[in-house]
């Protein structure tokens, strides 16, 4: 087999099935129980490999070409069929499941949204938020510490989304609701029972997000918030978007922004506190660049770099998306095999990252596979930890700027120890739509102390 990434015509490409499919369920058990050893493993069996889940088969592309051509062709790699009816039923048609015939016209709408200067004013509420963060914990606590992450996320999305602060109560709620939502709708997809709660989640979502975006119609013109741009966009025929998308757009948002970045930032903390010389190089990096203890900010992005490499090597050691599917808009063929028009492609950042064909010793925790000289001899298409091509994450940027200034600003001030006698729990949660770790608890040591050092 051809090694080349470049697909040309007479590249062969391997062709596979893993082993342990069982009757009825396929491959799902072993997904569901161990997603990451799963995931993990599938480049095992070839560039092109054929998995089964419940009723549904689909194939995964391992090699990098394979999936330059998947994401790169939206139109005919499209997000549509059962699989989307079921994730629309949750989130409606805004960016992240709209299909193709939408995607153009809605980006286009939102774009203006994530520039640099917006990104900029965003960044400021960042810095805030960071602030807040970093200074509600005490020296010694104990912080669980997803649940505070995503707290810190979704304060800083519904500040930018919509200019309002939400009560930790409401947090948790929504927290709850996502996570019951989404896996219901998973499961409906593989013909298992939603669960309890699920339509009940469903429209505690509808409801809390239709609530949200009366309350700010009724404060009126005059804003600057995220959500007044999108009221104010326009398309090239001059008409905005609906209520019910601006309602699809808002929790589309809701959901890209929290989970997503609060796993990535979980993650992080996970892995340096295992990688202890790491970690002492990044607290060094955030006292250079923040020696009277302030909170990061937009200016100061471009000198965190090591930062950023270690939240980069995070989200492709875990990436929060796990799974991105295709349904075939017509029929067509993919690495020499043809596919039916409604085939189904799983494209899975996880199965990238952890191919030793694309990032050599892909396990090893290794930030500095990032460095500019490094990370431009990866291939184009092995990276995805905001998705690529066309249909990449829209706040990408915004996402990239939140996580370093929230990282820097917690490490400057608290030294984060494993609590003993309490291991960390890396399995991911199962079933549901972000890959974040199950149970991870931290103690918080105040750097300002001299104790500290000896505590850690």
């Amino acid at each position: 087999m051809s090694s080349s990434a470049r697909g040309t015509a007479t590249t062969t490409y391997a062709h596979g099935r893993p082993p342990g499919a069982v009757p009825l369920l396929g491959h799902l058990p072993a997904l569901a129980r161990d997603p990451a050893r799963f995931l993990g493993r599938l480049h095992r069996h070839g560039d092109l490999v054929e998995i089964r889940l419940g009723t549904h088969r689909m194939v995964v592309p391992c090699h990098p070409e394979l999936l330059r051509q998947v994401y790169a062709d939206d139109r005919t790699f499209d997000k549509g069929g059962p699989i989307y009816r079921r994730f629309r039923e949750v989130l409606g048609n805004g960016l992240p499941t709209c299909a193709h015939a939408d995607h153009r016209r809605q980006r286009r709408m939102l774009q203006t949204e994530f520039r640099p200067d917006r990104l900029a004013a965003y960044a400021a509420v960042m810095s805030r938020e960071a602030e807040l963060l970093a200074g509600s914990w005490r020296h010694g606590e104990v912080v669980d510490v997803f649940p505070a992450c995503y707290r810190f996320t979704l304060r800083v999305v519904t500040r930018t989304l919509l200019g309002t602060e939400v009560p930790d109560a409401l947090a948790e709620r929504l927290q709850h609701a996502f996570e019951t939502a989404f896996a219901g709708a998973l499961r409906r997809l593989w013909m298992l029972p939603a669960g309890p709660g699920y339509r009940t989640a469903v429209r505690t979502l509808r409801q809390t997000v239709t609530d949200l975006v009366r309350d700010h119609r009724a404060h009126g013109p005059g804003r600057t918030d995220l959500l007044a741009g999108l009221v104010a966009a326009r398309d090239e025929d001059g008409s905005t978007l609906s209520d019910a998308e601006l309602h699809d757009q808002v929790v589309a948002m809701l959901l890209a922004g929290t989970e997503t970045t609060a796993s990535q930032l979980s993650w992080t903390l996970r892995l340096l506190t295992a990688h202890p010389e790491t970690l002492a190089a990044v607290r060094a990096e955030a006292d250079t660049v923040l020696p009277d203890g302030r909170p990061a900010g937009w200016g100061d992005l471009p000198r965190l770099s090591l930062t950023g490499r270690v939240l980069t090597e995070a989200l492709r050691l875990h990436p929060p998306g796990w799974v991105l599917l295709r349904t075939c808009s017509r029929a067509t063929e993919l690495g020499g095999r043809p596919l039916p028009r409604g085939g189904q492609v799983l494209l899975s950042p996880y199965v990238a990252h952890h191919n030793p064909r694309i990032f050599a010793d892909p396990a090893r925790f290794d930030p500095d596979r990032w460095l500019p000289e490094r990370a431009a001899a990866l291939p184009r298409w092995g990276f995805a930890g905001f998705a690529n091509g066309p249909r990449q994450c829209l706040g990408a940027d915004y996402a990239r700027a939140e996580a370093v200034i929230a990282l820097a600003t917690v490490l400057a001030r608290w030294h984060p120890a494993r609590v003993p006698g309490r291991r960390a729990d890396d399995r991911p949660v199962r079933l549901t739509t972000v890959l974040r770790p199950r149970r991870l608890e931290l103690r918080m040591l105040d750097r300002k102390r001299p104790r500290a050092a000896a505590d850690s």
